[in-house]
Parts: structure tokens; C-alpha cells; sequence
């Protein structure tokens, strides 16, 4: 298929092409750095980069109006980019949001984010469900040679609320659950990272805005863009996390140890022994919640204080106990 520059298909394939190629090569990264401990988050992210190399092959299906492809292979490529769109967004708002589930230690914050998922999930399948509805109700669009579906106001609203409320929620959730790290630099900077999410919404609005002015091809260039942010956004906390460690790692320290992120809640000074320690880790930093051996807090406040002075085993979720190590806090 030849490219002609000046064809604004040729823009929707180049932006898919150039925008999908990063956000895939992000989340190759990611999964080597999570390759030895993954879970449903990095799951999410996998499958959400599946269905962008679908949408990828989709566009150019939908962009070649010179091969005398069937009528009906053009809607179904046009379909197609429109499922995957969705899709997309939401698996990569899930890997956000079972990062989040997977770092918190509150059992209730937990089971109330699970509840999250599923709204996400049913949000998705409400969204496809009323592109059919609305799609199929005016079927002229269909008889064009590159068919592409008016979208009307209600879609947008629809998406446009859908949007910022998953996001908004995204960005709140975690600040709940990094205010209780013991190092306050990493917290702000991890506060910092999940607030990307804010890109996300940003570039929906501009998506929504070319529908409500016309639509046509800027609108998929729209679309693939807003795509592959949302997956490179949801790669991001991940990434960055793990290249905040290697570049501040003490080249004196073992290759094999892991940074723990801790979370404080004791109130007192305490020499006691606790059990069923949990560990997990945010891309290559492990995030400790609960206590193993023998273990001295020493609070500067109330209840969520965090400890000046202790030291204590921790069972890593990569095999064997760390040695017992000293700790002071900023």
C-alpha cells in the first residue's frame, strides 16, 4: 500500500505506528523488570499491548482504500478501531489500578478498589455497547470509502464523565496509601508519578472537543494517541520507580538486596514480635507491610507515626530472610 503524505489516513497510520511502537517498547521494559514476580497489574498491561497491535493492524486496514477490500471488511476495520480504543484505555486503567491494590496494605482499601475494577470493567462494556447502539441506528455512514461512525453528543458526554471520574479516582486512590511511607522524598515522588494519570485526561478532552467539531480522521489520530498514552502512563509508576532505584542505589550495597518502601503504624516504643508479613514490590522497589522478628518502634506522634529507629528481618518475596539492618528516618 502506498503512503501519500498529504492523504490524512496516512497521518492515522503514522501516528499509530510511531505512538504504538513506544508505548509497546515501555511495557516490554516493564514486564523485564517485574519478569520474576508478576502479577494481575502487569497482566493488564500485557493485554491492553495485545489489543494496541490489534488496533495497529486495524488501522491499516482501515486506512488502504485502494485494494478493493470488501465493503464490508472496511466496517468491520472501522469496528474494530473503535473496540480497541476502549479496551485499551480501560485494561490499561485496570494495570493502574491492581498496581495500587497490590502496594496498599489496608484490606478495606483493598477489597473497595476490587469494586473499582469491576465498575471499570462494566464501564468499558457500557461504552462499546452504546457505540453499537448508536452506530447502528444510522447506517449511512457505512457507504463511504473509509466508513467512519458520527458520533454523537451523548457518546461523548458519556465518555467524556467516564474519563475523569476512572482518573480522578486513580489519582486519588494511591495518595491514600503513600501518605504512610516512612520516606517522605520517595513519597512525594511517587505521588508525583501515579498523578500522570492526569495526561490521560487531558488528552480525552481534547479527543472529545475534535468529535463535538466535526470528527473525520483527526478524531482516530485523536483516538491512537489517547491510546497509547493511557498505556505508557499506566507503565510509568513502574518504570520510573525502578529507575529512581538504579540511579540513587548505594554502589556499595549488594545487587541482589531489595529497597523496602515501609510502612509505619505503630504509636509507641515496642520490643514485640509480628507476624505474617507481607512484601511487594513497585517495579524494582519492594513495598513491606507487617513486621518479622524482633522488632524496636520508637514513634514521633499518634497512631500512623512513623518509626525514628528500627531494626528487623524482613521476609522478601523472592525467597530467604534479609539480614537484620539498621534504618533512620528523613
Amino acid at each position: 500500500m502506498a503512503l501519500n503524505q498529504s492523504d490524512p489516513l496516512t497521518h492515522i497510520i503514522i501516528t499509530s505506528v510511531v505512538c504504538s511502537s513506544v508505548a509497546t517498547l515501555l511495557t516490554i521494559y516493564r514486564i523485564f523488570i517485574r519478569r520474576s514476580r508478576l502479577w494481575t497489574d502487569d497482566g493488564c498491561a500485557i493485554f491492553s499491548t495485545c489489543i494496541l497491535l490489534l488496533q495497529v493492524a486495524s488501522v491499516f486496514l482501515h486506512a488502504d482504500t485502494d485494494s478493493g477490500m470488501k465493503r464490508s471488511t472496511r466496517i468491520a476495520a472501522y469496528y474494530l478501531i473503535a473496540i480497541t480504543f476502549y479496551a485499551i484505555i480501560w485494561s490499561a486503567r485496570l494495570s493502574i489500578l491492581f498496581s495500587i491494590i497490590r502496594i496498599d496494605p489496608s484490606g478495606i482499601r483493598r477489597r473497595f478498589l476490587l469494586g473499582v475494577a469491576v465498575a471499570f470493567l462494566g464501564a468499558c462494556l457500557i461504552l462499546i455497547a452504546q457505540l453499537f447502539w448508536v452506530c447502528e441506528r444510522k447506517p449511512q455512514w457505512r457507504d463511504a470509502v473509509s466508513p467512519q461512525c458520527p458520533l454523537s453528543r451523548q457518546v461523548v458526554i458519556l465518555q467524556l464523565l467516564s474519563d475523569v471520574a476512572s482518573d480522578t479516582i486513580l489519582i486519588v486512590a494511591p495518595l491514600q496509601v503513600l501518605r504512610h511511607l516512612e520516606d517522605k522524598g520517595l513519597r512525594r515522588r511517587l505521588m508525583i508519578i501515579f498523578s500522570t494519570c492526569v495526561v490521560t485526561t487531558i488528552v480525552s478532552l481534547v479527543h472529545s472537543a475534535m468529535i463535538l467539531t466535526g470528527g473525520g480522521p483527526k478524531v482516530l489520530v485523536a483516538a491512537v494517541v489517547e491510546d497509547c498514552i493511557s498505556l505508557i502512563v499506566c507503565n510509568i509508576p513502574i518504570v520510573v520507580s525502578a529507575s529512581l532505584r538504579t540511579c540513587q542505589s548505594d554502589p556499595h550495597r549488594s545487587p541482589t538486596s531489595s529497597s523496602l518502601l515501609r510502612f509505619a503504624t505503630y504509636a509507641r516504643t515496642d520490643n514485640r514480635t509480628a507476624d505474617n508479613i507481607a512484601s511487594t514490590t513497585l517495579g524494582d522497589v519492594s513495598v513491606t507491610w507487617g513486621r518479622k522478628g524482633f522488632s524496636r518502634y520508637e514513634s514521633h506522634g499518634g497512631e500512623g507515626a512513623f518509626s525514628q529507629y528500627e531494626s528487623q528481618r524482613t521476609l522478601n518475596e523472592s525467597g530467604p530472610q534479609n539480614p537484620a539492618h539498621e534504618r533512620m528516618n528523613e
